[in-house]
């Protein structure tokens, strides 16, 4: 998934707020929801299932930032290195 920059601020903007509760229908395997209840606890179903949907988010996000980032790195390294070669040779002992 690639996220621009607003869809992040967005979506940083979206996990801040905590606003009550909506219901939703969710369709999961057996497996999903005994593994989900031997963690959580059948009370606390819609609680674990809410902070795994919340850390897969901030997960999203964090390689969605780190691909930019990435880019930016990219895009600019020729300049950067020329420029970093150029400081190791000012750095360079006399022959």
């Amino acid at each position: 998934m690639d996220l621009s920059e607003r869809g992040l601020e967005l979506l940083t903007q979206l996990l801040r707020r905590h606003d009550k509760k909506a219901k939703a229908s969710l369709s999961l395997s057996a497996e999903v929801i005994e593994a989900a209840d031997l963690i959580a606890g059948r009370s606390q179903r819609s609680a674990f299932v809410e902070r795994a949907v919340r850390a897969y988010i901030r997960r999203v996000m964090r390689q969605a930032r780190h691909r930019q980032d990435l880019e930016a790195i990219n895009a600019h390294a020729e300049v950067t290195n020329k420029e970093s070669d150029d400081l190791l040779d000012l750095q360079a002992w006399p022959e």
